[in-house]
């Protein structure tokens, strides 16, 4: 296991280049570095940005010409944008200034989700503990930026038997899982703001992780931590989802509406301290998250064979991805303020595709 003063850069580094101090900085920096790739497109961007702002600049040469004068000014493409500077990778993007890539990159939610919408997601944030079904809740959130940050808590590394469910490279094996996730986010949007407790959920750490969340994503395996997001959720009145990829399971838990109840009455309070103080799951505690009674054939199958001939629980990635984009949909809903119920669902595709009786 990498010590922590050996965990390999999960940030970009952003030069803006409109600060005099940050073109100071980057002239400098650029003047020590060897051995690297540079990716600028700038100009292709501002283009873009443009033709979104005014469609119908996009048949119109001439006139994007001079609407592409009006916005360089006099300063022209010197303080324009910002170097983005990727240690892992050992490269340099040219990228549009915070405000206006945010703008250009969710240009085409409009107007499922409205630009005010955007303004008001972009102030929100989410938690989630656990990033290997919870890294498909992760970039789905980002890649729509249904929020505006998030703060993650997970303590494991990567193994090449996640990468059935996790979408990443086998040269990130062995590192944090956080490492990779917080890679995969910042190449997709640099300017995304991610905050890592890379211990997991802790008694200790908890009451700080929660302090300023808007949602949190229960994705982890521990009993003891996933009884810890509801009791810190109803405390700090936060909405809960947990989706569990076996029949497109998702939960919604409302504790933001006065709902005083865990998990929909299913874990009552002398549970949940046993749950706090438990070490491994029992039977009781896997049926009040799983529902036994609901659960797929092929899961049961499964569940009994954990152990002896299953090292874990199954999860397809169809069902990870499926999930995230699931739970990601529900989170918007909670976040603009939407109806969204407190309730168990089942989203389930298979039993969709059943044969018809003549």
């Amino acid at each position: 296991m990498l010590q922590k003063s050996q965990i390999p850069a999960a940030k970009a580094t952003i030069f803006e280049l409109s600060q005099e101090s940050d073109r100071q900085a980057f002239e400098v920096f650029l003047a020590e570095l060897t051995a690297y790739e540079v990716f600028d497109t700038l100009e292709d961007q501002v283009a873009e940005l443009l033709v979104t702002r005014n469609p119908r600049l996009r048949s119109n040469p001439e006139g994007l010409s001079d609407a592409l004068s009006l916005h360089l000014g006099d300063d022209g493409w010197a303080q324009q944008g910002c170097w983005v500077w990727y240690p892992w990778s050992r490269t340099l993007v040219r990228l549009l200034n915070e405000d206006e890539f945010i703008e250009l990159r969710t240009n085409r939610n409009r107007n499922k989700i409205t630009r005010q919408e955007q303004e008001l997601l972009r102030s929100k944030q989410v938690g989630i503990v656990g990033l290997s079904v919870g890294s498909a809740f992760a970039m789905s959130l980002v890649m729509e930026r249904t929020c505006g940050s998030l703060k993650v808590a997970d303590f494991d590394d990567l193994e090449l038997s996640n990468l059935n469910r996790i979408q990443t490279g086998v040269k990130n094996l062995g590192l944090p899982k956080w490492v990779a996730i917080c890679r995969a986010i910042a190449e997709v949007d640099p300017y995304f703001k991610v905050e890592v407790q890379a211990e997991g959920l802790t008694s200790e750490n908890a009451a700080g992780f929660f302090e300023g969340l808007d949602l949190v994503c229960d994705a982890c395996d521990q009993v003891s931590a996933k009884a810890r997001i509801r009791l810190h959720a109803r405390k700090e009145e936060i909405p809960v989802l947990m989706e569990t990829s076996d029949r497109g399971m998702l939960d919604i838990e409302r504790y933001d509406q006065g709902v005083d109840a865990y998990l929909h009455g299913r874990i009552s309070d002398e549970m949940l301290e046993a749950m706090l103080e438990a070490k491994e799951w029992t039977s009781d505690f896997f049926n009040a998250f799983i529902d036994l009674g609901q659960a797929s054939s092929r899961g049961l199958k499964s569940l009994e064979a954990v152990g002896s001939t299953l090292v874990g629980w199954p999860q397809l990635y169809s069902d990870v991805a499926a999930g995230g984009a699931h739970a990601t949909q529900a989170a918007r809903k909670i976040l603009l303020g939407d109806p969204a119920p407190d309730a168990r669902l089942y989203l389930e595709w298979d039993e969709q595709f059943v044969e018809s009786v003549d």
